[in-house]
């Protein structure tokens, strides 16, 4: 009896250690944040709801995420994302950063809701180290849609936030198994899965392989800017269209600190607008010019004929910035007190890299 069990306590000493070498030795700490990603209802009617479900929900949707890592969650927010704004956004920014601060961490992923997804990722790749990776995901269908692709994106974010492959990148977008980078991901359809793309520049890698793949290695960079306590400044976006007036522009820009135009053609604004830009220049208000077509690199120009460039109207080039992601880069430049060229040296330098 004695020999049995013996025999018994080693099989089960032996189970038990395969078991601890079956665990993964990676960590992933999700944060959610909401989005359709934790939607339920059908997207195309009146019983969609984003939001509904918790990160804990979110895992337990992903078949095979424990073989990738041990995972933890936080519920930062549950939202719909266009109503993300500056309070989650710090409440954010502290998880991620106790996230990389904690040892036992290997990566971060963030879900998010895609229609401000961009914008927040720009935000975070502008205020945080490249050191662990931190995988923003989103999905276009909720989790209650016949073929979600909700559990597949993330399980991609997970591969991802565990490879060495993306340790020093910054920020990164998991969508439809491509690998984007922040500055040049915009979303481009509203309704299909395949919504995510970088016209101007590419995707950076795809997970359609048992690991993730990146088409060039890794470039060296830092946190750019820190988040001070005190309110972001309001910076306000005026579209441009045909017949737009000076009244327009400076209704629109109307209490800001700074101003961004959705320019029509190459950042411009009609000429019956042009002086409202420099009556802003005049009370210290910087203008950046961007696309309204939401791509395109709009670089200075002093030399433009009439009074339609830069030098003239006191204007700023936003360079492959959306509208959305230059008004991000102003706010976060307007902080502290900078000159005309200091905020065009900051648009040259993180708008194009």
């Amino acid at each position: 009896m004695t020999t049995t069990f013996l025999r018994c306590a080693l099989i089960l000493a032996a189970l038990a250690g395969s078991a601890a070498l079956a665990q993964p030795a990676a960590h992933v700490r999700v944060l959610a944040t909401g989005g359709t990603i934790s939607g339920a209802g059908s997207a195309n009617s009146n019983d969609y709801r984003a939001g509904v479900l918790t990160g804990d929900d979110l895992v337990k949707t992903v078949p095979g995420a424990d073989t990738v890592a041990t995972i933890s969650t936080e519920q930062v927010a549950n939202i719909a994302s266009g109503n993300m704004n500056e309070a989650i956004w710090r409440k954010l920014l502290a998880s991620v950063e106790a996230g990389l601060a904690d040892p036992g961490v290997t990566g971060i992923v963030i879900t998010h809701g895609t229609d401000t997804l961009e914008e927040t990722a720009f935000l975070l790749d502008l205020l945080l180290p490249a050191g662990k990776p931190i995988v923003m995901v989103g999905s276009m269908r909720p989790s209650s849609a016949v073929s979600a692709d909700g559990p597949q994106n993330l399980l991609d974010a997970m591969k991802v936030a565990v490879s060495p492959e993306a340790v020093g990148r910054g920020v990164l977008v998991v969508m439809n198994d491509t690998i984007f980078e922040p500055r040049s991901v915009t979303k481009v359809d509203v309704r299909r899965v395949e919504a995510f793309a970088a016209p101007s520049r590419g995707p950076v890698g795809d997970v359609v392989q048992v690991t993730p793949r990146f088409y060039a290695p890794a470039s060296a960079r830092g946190a750019a800017f820190t988040l001070g306590a005190a309110k972001l400044p309001r910076v306000a976006i005026v579209h441009a269209y045909a017949g737009i007036t000076g009244d327009d522009v400076l209704n629109a820009a109307k209490d800001a600190a700074g101003v961004v135009i959705a320019g029509v053609g190459a950042g411009g604004v009609p000429s019956a607008a042009r002086e409202a830009l420099r009556t802003l220049a005049a009370r210290g208000i910087p203008v950046v010019r961007t696309p309204r077509q939401g791509h395109g690199d709009i670089w200075r120009s002093d030399s433009a004929p009439g009074s339609d460039n830069d030098g003239s109207a006191t204007t700023i080039a936003g360079r492959e910035l959306t509208p959305a992601k230059a008004r991000i880069l102003l706010m976060l430049a307007l902080q502290q007190p900078r000159s005309t060229a200091e905020l065009q040296a900051l648009f040259d330098r993180f708008g194009t890299r």
